[in-house]
């Protein structure tokens, strides 16, 4: 399938001033270029891969570093009962009437 540069633009929501749409064709057209490159190698005994370089993230513990301030929002208001804050009668458009 191919798409005129004005349509990707398009879809993009993209509106380019003359020269922006110069630059960003030629972009397009390489990135084009660059895909038709790679789908000309062999990749028939290459297995795929995650990441280019065998990296492993270092994630911190999942534990809670926060602690709960419910009891002092509850003090706030009267309108907090059991862990809730209730909301009173909010005004409904007339289109759901």
């Amino acid at each position: 399938m191919t798409r005129s540069n004005k349509a990707i633009f398009d879809l993009a929501h993209l509106r380019p001033t003359s020269s922006q749409s110069t630059q960003l064709n030629d972009d397009v057209q390489a990135i084009l270029d660059f895909v038709a490159t790679l789908s000309q190698v062999n990749t028939t005994h290459v297995s795929p891969l995650f990441h280019p370089l065998d990296l492993h993230p270092t994630w911190r513990d999942d534990t809670v570093t926060e602690h709960s301030v419910v009891n002092e929002l509850a003090m706030l208001t009267d309108s907090f009962e059991e862990d809730l804050y209730w909301v009173g009668a909010t005004k409904t458009s007339e289109a759901s009437s």
